[in-house]
């Protein structure tokens, strides 16, 4: 089996291979997204169902297909993604209404990243208090240690002058 073979190191699994033949191209509808991460306007996103679909051969594909893009050059401007949405039947109130809820996203996301930031110090500081009650419970326990050391040496002593006490009557 491929498995085996695998496992045991057998020459075949350097004749393992993978090619494809065919590239699928599915189109889908534009809608509003959700994700703050925009730096403004409303967030693109796909719907789950595609409309239509090509198959095209990898050959092909790889001879018409533009070069790699930069990120800078995947970044969709503002006003067409606003022209987007529209085309694909959204209103403008729709549109304004879901970019509004990405804004009070993106706000609070900033607000958590703020606080976050401040527990960090707030971590350090309890790291801190607690070394401190650890240095002053154990001078703590320390005291406590020789006071009942020191008890326990008086009624040592004590017991020890009875006895003598108790031996000369």
């Amino acid at each position: 089996s491929l498995a085996a073979d695998l496992v045991e190191g057998s020459p075949n699994q350097e004749s393992l291979s993978v090619s494809f033949s065919r590239v699928d191209i599915r189109l889908f509808t534009i809608d509003i997204g959700d994700n703050p991460s925009v730096s403004s306007g409303p967030p693109l996103t796909i719907s789950w169902d595609h409309f239509d679909e090509h198959h095209v051969d990898i050959d092909e594909f790889e001879s018409h297909h533009p070069a790699d893009r930069n990120r800078l050059a995947l970044l969709v401007p503002y006003k067409e993604r606003w022209r987007r949405l529209v085309e694909s039947g959204l209103t403008d109130d729709e549109i304004f209404e879901a970019t509004k809820k990405v804004n009070t996203d993106r706000y609070d996301r900033a607000v958590t990243i703020d606080n976050l930031e401040g527990s960090k110090m707030e971590e350090k500081v309890e790291l801190v208090k607690r070394w401190v009650r650890g240095v002053t419970n154990k001078k703590q326990k320390r005291k406590e240690k020789n006071m009942i050391k020191e008890i326990l040496e008086k009624d040592r002593m004590e017991r020890a002058k009875r006895l003598a006490m108790d031996v000369y009557q």
